[in-house]
């Protein structure tokens, strides 16, 4: 019954910060981009050179979804493809200085939200909430 609720609960609360993350992205950000697409973004500005069929595996999204968000992240700018020299038939994907600013300012929002949500708790008990979600991911 324990694990219902804790599933039940975790999901309600990834659910609500979703939703509002997605209202504080278009509210605040200068560059409008849906959840998907800054996570995809960030991936690739975390590893350069990715390559579509690993990005798709990653996000457990098929390629052609996964190409349809490159193909937007390109269009604006932020990410680039380059033909790889060994197997033209792939092309790695790097993010563009363009890009990188994105990312930088969509974090800023995430640190905000974080801040405004810890605001008031005290330190020690934000300390055993993390640790605790480090244990259950770590079983996961």
């Amino acid at each position: 019954m324990e694990q219902e609720l804790l599933v039940t609960v975790v999901g309600k609360l990834r659910n609500r910060l979703h939703k509002l993350l997605k209202q504080r992205y278009a509210d605040e950000a200068e560059m409008k981009l849906t959840v998907e697409e800054f996570i995809l973004l960030n991936m690739i500005g975390a590893k350069t050179d990715q390559i579509l069929q690993n990005i798709s595996i990653a996000t457990g999204k098929n390629k052609s979804v996964v190409m349809r968000m490159i193909d937007s992240l390109e269009r604006k700018g932020l990410v680039k493809r380059t033909v790889n020299p060994d197997d033209r038939r792939e092309n790695f994907l790097s993010i563009t200085d363009k890009g990188e600013s994105v990312v930088s300012q969509y974090h800023e929002i995430e640190m905000r939200l974080s801040d405004e949500l810890l605001d008031g708790i005290p330190e020690d008990r934000i300390n055993v909430f993390f640790e605790v979600i480090r244990e259950i991911s770590k079983k996961l």
